[in-house]
């Protein structure tokens, strides 16, 4: 097996969202649960930029 570190950045989304959707309020709050699900993953996302440096 190789030795590969794997991660997966999926935010869960309150609702499903189509690509062209271009209601406002569905789009700011789909924004504001992927900005509160980034806050959440940091030390993953740390944890990936440390390996994109190498």
């Amino acid at each position: 097996m190789m030795n590969v570190p794997f991660f997966r950045l999926s935010p869960l989304l309150t609702e499903e969202v189509p690509l062209d959707c271009v209601d406002k309020q569905k789009l700011e709050q789909m924004i504001q649960e992927t900005k509160s699900y980034i806050g959440e993953q940091m030390d993953s996302i740390t944890k990936i930029a440390q390996y994109l440096k190498r």
